[in-house]
């Protein structure tokens, strides 16, 4: 949507300690309160998906009425314990707590944070940090493999999938790419029923049958499927939006983790899409969930009336989670990714926070409470965004804003081998110690330079994620120019709204086939690049 490396490990480890500052409710000073130390090292699901088990290590016992560590269940938006513990041991310095999920029913803890407590003065006082579930895909069943066909994507025209229209097989699309907003799904018509957790929830069967067309159609013809959950206001649909985003103005709105109702439904949703779109029946696959869209650049994407980039980041890595556990209890293989721009270290502020800084927040506050699997969708844009030609580039200036540094200001194709080394780092690798999924889920040249340009471009963007290993995929704005970026000087389609064929219609065809060798001499030169090999910056 339009628009060297440094001391990492102390810089996030920095973050996180701000990230404790912040939220009281991630860690607990037990020590200086006198209660002694508690550690959750683990909370996980077990094979049968019946029960959870949670585990913590002692530093220090704490002083308590009965000697006794009770743990304690509670919702996202919660800061300390409530209600009854759902388990309680006897002190010692490791203690396993076991317990029921209770999944399908309302008591279902699946998206649930745990804290140990102890009982002090006849009131119970938390000694410990949060920690998630980890592992929601032991309760996926069957799921299918990834439809991994090749790098090689495309926004897809939706007017243009299926009903005869051949044009994406044409071009070759390995990978479509696809928006749902949750508010259409929410609601409407109500004639799709779902049972989810004890209770029911009504969705829109027309919206959905167009999204099954879509998603079934790509599947049928081999790609792999990126859908992009997107939350835009809808009248009486509010409680689907963050508090924090009421009464703002913006295209898309942070979801609600922040109260039960907004909880729910948003559970609730993106369960079901996942569970639909799991390619086990009959509505085709969805390999890649991206939840929201470049939510650094919160006044525009994701908004929020936030300007601590701290809580920003909580807020969304709560969102992430939330989804993250929904579908990957439906499909154990999908990737659920965090969406970032191409502003990387230029601009933070309140209104709009870099790539990086943002990244970092998010990173430490999901390491905090339990790391997760997330993977990475960004967003490469050159800059300007409307400067096709970067081979000669608009100004000095502009120029200086691309550099082959881990400190440049943007990160665009030109030098895209700074994220993929920045993402190598141990600090941002998933749970298994791998580098995590990068995919690059929106990328588009303009034609206003003229259509070899374009065609350069696209030819050029395409060569350096094949030679980059740790790009899953690179996904061109798009099949059809849309109005819209038209009328910002962004006409990044493969054909025009009328449906002449650009010459990066063929370019696009051509240079994944037998042919891709002549396209790459045609772009270089039209680039002027004598070392094409050494402008990939193979990694």
């Amino acid at each position: 949507m339009t628009k060297k490396i440094f001391s990492s490990l102390s810089r996030i480890a920095l973050s996180a300690i701000v990230t404790l500052s912040v939220f009281s409710f991630m860690a607990v000073d037990a020590k200086a309160e006198g209660t002694g130390s508690v550690s959750i090292s683990s909370a996980t699901i077990s094979n049968d998906g019946e029960k959870v088990t949670v585990t913590a290590s002692v530093a220090q016992m704490p002083q308590s009425d009965d000697g006794k560590l009770y743990l304690f269940a509670e919702k996202v938006y919660q800061n300390e314990p409530v209600g009854s513990p759902v388990a309680s041991v006897a002190m010692n310095a490791a203690v396993t707590f076991s317990f029921p999920l209770d999944y399908k029913t309302t008591k279902c803890k699946l998206y649930d944070k745990f804290q140990v407590a102890v009982l002090s003065g006849g009131a119970f006082v938390p000694v410990s940090g949060t920690r998630y579930i980890t592992n929601p895909e032991a309760l996926a069943k069957g799921s299918p493999k990834r439809k991994n066909a090749g790098k090689k994507g495309l926004i897809l025209d939706g007017a243009k999938i299926g009903n005869g229209n051949t044009e994406a097989s044409q071009l070759g699309v390995q990978q479509a790419a696809y928006n749902i907003n949750l508010e259409d799904v929410i609601g409407g018509n109500g004639g799709v029923v779902f049972e989810y957790n004890g209770k029911t929830y009504y969705y829109d069967s027309s919206y959905l049958s167009q999204y099954d067309h879509a998603v079934r159609t790509c599947t049928q013809q081999g790609m792999g499927v990126t859908i992009v959950l997107l939350n835009p206001f809808a009248p009486g649909e509010e409680f689907m939006i963050s508090p924090y985003s009421r009464g703002a103005h913006s295209r898309y709105y942070m979801m609600n983790t922040s109260d039960d109702v907004g909880l729910e439904n948003l559970e609730a949703v993106v369960t079901y899409l996942a569970y639909r779109y799991n390619g086990q029946n009959g509505f085709g696959q969805v390999d890649n969930w991206v939840i929201g869209n470049e939510v650094n650049a919160k006044n525009e994407w994701n908004i929020a009336n936030v300007s601590d980039e701290m809580l920003y980041a909580q807020l969304y890595a709560d969102e992430l989670r939330v989804c993250y556990n929904a579908i990957k209890s439906k499909n154990e293989n999908a990737h659920v990714c965090a969406s970032f721009d191409h502003n990387w270290t230029y601009k933070n502020t309140p209104s709009y926070f870099s790539a990086r800084s943002l990244l970092e927040a998010m990173n430490a506050c999901i390491v905090a409470q339990g790391n997760f699997d997330w993977a990475l969708a960004q967003h490469p844009y050159n800059y300007p965004m409307v400067w096709t030609s970067f081979w000669t580039p608009k100004s000095e200036a502009t120029a200086a804003m691309i550099r082959h540094d881990i400190d440049t200001p943007y990160i665009s194709m030109q030098n895209i081998e700074q994220l993929t080394d920045y993402m190598c780092q141990p600090a941002m690798r998933n749970t298994k110690g791998a580098v995590r999924p990068i995919l690059l889920t929106e990328v588009g040249y303009s034609s206003t330079q003229g259509e070899e340009a374009q065609a350069a471009a696209i030819v050029y963007a395409y060569q350096r994620a094949l030679t980059n290993r740790y790009i899953n995929m690179i996904v061109f704005n798009r099949q059809t120019d849309y109005p819209v970026e038209v009328a910002d000087g962004l006409s990044v389609g493969l054909t025009a709204q009328d449906g002449y064929r650009k010459l990066a219609f063929e370019f696009y065809q051509q240079m994944s086939g037998p042919s891709a060798g002549s396209y790459i001499q045609r772009a270089a030169a039209n680039a002027g690049i004598a070392d094409w090999n050494g402008a990939m910056y193979a990694r």
